[in-house]
C-alpha cells in the first residue's frame, strides 16, 4: 500500500508539479489551503507526510502547523515546509513548532523527492516510550 502525502499549497502550479513528481510512488492528496486540509484530516484521514506552504489565504501554514502539532493524532506526522522567503533560518525561528525540512521556492524536485523518501522510509521512527 502506498504511503499518503498531504500537499497544502495555494499555488496550482506547485500542486501540479508536486503531484507529477510524487504520485508515481505515493498516494497524493492536494488541498488549496489549511482550512481544506484540516477538513480532510477531520474526516478520519491521516497522511504519512505533509508538505505545507507557509503563505496561504484562509488558515495559513503556521496556523495549520500549530493545529496539527497540538493534536495528539497528527503531532508525529513529518512536515516539509515550502516558502518563498530566502531567509529560511529566520522563518524556522518564527514557526510555532519545529518542522523536518524547509525548501525555498523555487525548489529542486529531485531534492524534495529525496527528502520525502528519507522522512518516510529512512528517518528513525519515534517509539511509544519517547512520547
Amino acid at each position: 500500500m502506498k504511503k499518503t502525502i498531504l500537499i497544502v499549497d495555494d499555488e496550482p502550479t506547485i500542486l501540479k508539479l508536486l503531484e507529477f513528481v510524487l504520485s508515481k510512488d505515493y498516494s497524493v492528496v492536494l488541498k488549496n489551503n489549511g482550512y481544506e486540509a484540516i477538513q480532510w484530516l477531520e474526516e478520519s484521514n491521516k497522511p504519512d507526510l505533509i508538505i505545507l506552504d507557509i503563505n496561504m489565504p484562509y488558515f495559513n501554514g503556521p496556523e495549520f502547523l500549530k493545529s496539527i502539532k497540538i493534536s495528539g493524532l497528527f503531532s508525529k506526522i513529518p512536515v516539509i515546509v515550502l516558502t518563498g522567503t530566502s531567509d529560511t533560518k529566520a522563518l524556522e525561528s518564527q514557526l510555532p513548532f519545529p518542522v523536518n525540512e524547509i525548501f525555498q521556492k523555487p525548489f529542486n524536485p529531485t531534492k524534495l523527492k529525496d527528502a520525502v523518501r528519507y522522512l518516510l522510509f529512512e528517518h528513525p521512527k519515534v517509539t511509544a516510550s519517547e512520547n
